[in-house]
């Protein structure tokens, strides 16, 4: 249980090169992330002026992680939800509705469920997670990623993902 929980709170974010956010912790994984330092499969879905978006990457202790499971990030270096200012908050929302409907429209997810957690990365960071069809309905919003048949990817299934992905958002 703690294995999942842990896949849960973690957080990455796609690297971008020639980017210095305005203000940026050197020990934050989100800010090393932005900066390149960080690379992850797949590449950026949305890479604007104010927000990063991508998939969650695999890590050490979690080799293959959820299909689908995507963070939205503003690029400045800020902690908590409120933190952010009106334009961050509204482009934010505005791309968490994007990615959640090119995910129902090319998986088959019936459901993309966000949350804020915000315990482990001092960098706020909005977790968009599908439920895919299929999913027994006992399993509850918060654990669509921990029962022994949710789906689950490396590298290159990411990668693969995130360009079907990238091509719904060109589409819409």
């Amino acid at each position: 249980m703690q294995k999942a929980r842990s896949r849960r709170l973690r957080c990455g974010l796609l690297p971008r090169l020639n980017y210095t956010p305005a203000v940026s912790d050197e020990d934050c994984l989100v800010c090393r992330e932005i900066e390149g330092d960080i690379n992850v499969p797949g590449g950026s879905l949305v890479d604007d002026e104010v927000v990063f978006a991508f998939h969650v990457p695999p890590l050490d202790a979690d080799p293959t992680p959820y299909l689908g499971h995507l963070l939205v990030s503003p690029k400045r270096h800020v902690d908590h939800f409120g933190d952010l200012d009106e334009a961050e908050a509204a482009r934010i929302g505005a791309v968490a509705a994007q990615l959640s409907k090119a995910l129902r429209e090319s998986e088959p997810v019936e459901r993309v469920f966000a949350a804020v957690i915000g315990t482990h990365v001092p960098h706020f960071h909005l977790h968009l997670l599908p439920r895919y069809v299929g999913t027994p309905a006992e399993i509850r919003w918060y654990a669509v990623d921990e029962w022994e048949g949710a789906l689950r990817g490396g590298p290159m299934e990411i990668a693969a993902l995130v360009e079907r992905l990238r091509t719904r958002l060109r589409t819409s």
